[in-house]
C-alpha cells in the first residue's frame, strides 16, 4: 500500500473544513441567541431527518419495510421508547426477510 500526499492532503482538507462547519455553528449560536422559529425548527429537526431515512423505503412499497414501520409505529404508541421502537422495527424487518428467503 502506498501513500499518496495529495491523497492524504484531500482527507486532512475534508477533515478541516467538517471540523470547522460543525464548530462553527456552536459557536455561532452560543454568541448569537437565534430567533424562536430557528430554535422550534432545531427542536424539530430529529424527526425531520428520521422521516427523510424512512419515507424511500416506505415509498418502494417492500414488504419488509411496510412490516418494520408498523412495528415502529406501535411499538412506540406502547413504550414511548424511540430506541426500543426502532430496535423492534429493525428486529421486524429482519425477521419479515429472513421469512421471506
Amino acid at each position: 500500500m502506498e501513500l499518496r500526499l495529495e491523497v492524504l492532503l484531500a482527507i486532512l482538507g475534508m477533515a478541516a473544513v467538517t471540523y470547522a462547519s460543525r464548530a462553527g455553528g456552536y459557536a455561532v449560536l452560543r454568541s448569537v441567541r437565534p430567533p424562536a422559529f430557528v430554535e422550534a425548527m432545531l427542536r424539530h429537526l430529529p424527526g425531520a431527518l428520521f422521516i427523510a431515512y424512512v419515507a424511500p423505503p416506505l415509498l418502494a412499497g417492500s414488504l419488509p419495510a411496510w412490516a418494520g414501520a408498523v412495528v415502529v409505529v406501535g411499538t412506540q404508541l406502547a413504550t414511548r421508547n424511540l430506541g426500543v421502537a426502532i430496535c423492534a422495527g429493525v428486529a421486524a424487518v429482519w425477521g419479515v426477510q429472513a421469512a421471506l428467503w
